[in-house]
């Protein structure tokens, strides 16, 4: 699926989408905003690609914004363990395992959130 393809009926239930810096360099071809729902992940590598080649990356519902532009308000942060886990527990549901490392990555972008 494609990262600007509708879900279908129902929006954004369904499973999780992982967007890809590939995803962002299709988008800034076709000069389309990616829009995600709730539950999909954006990647590092493609929100840093997004910002480098100005594609906008849209939450369904959210008020929009440009690369490097304020954040859309948030209906409220959960708790930093409570998100921890949450993050943990997708990327093991997507994978099927722990990959190595991910204590640290997860580390790392909290703190690119300041969280």
């Amino acid at each position: 699926m494609a990262a600007t393809e509708p879900r279908g009926p129902g929006g954004g239930a369904g499973r999780r989408r992982f967007v890809t810096r590939h995803h962002v360099e299709d988008a800034a071809r076709s000069g389309t905003p990616i829009v995600v729902s709730g539950r999909d992940v954006v990647t590092d590598e493609a929100a840093q690609r997004a910002e480098d080649l100005g594609v906008r990356i849209e939450r369904e519902g959210a008020a929009r914004r440009t690369p490097g532009g304020p954040p859309a308000p948030a209906a409220g942060p959960p708790a930093t363990e409570a998100l921890r886990a949450a993050v943990r527990s997708a990327v093991v549901a997507e994978l099927g395992r722990e990959p190595e490392g991910l204590e640290a990555a997860i580390d790392r972008a909290l703190r690119r959130r300041g969280r």
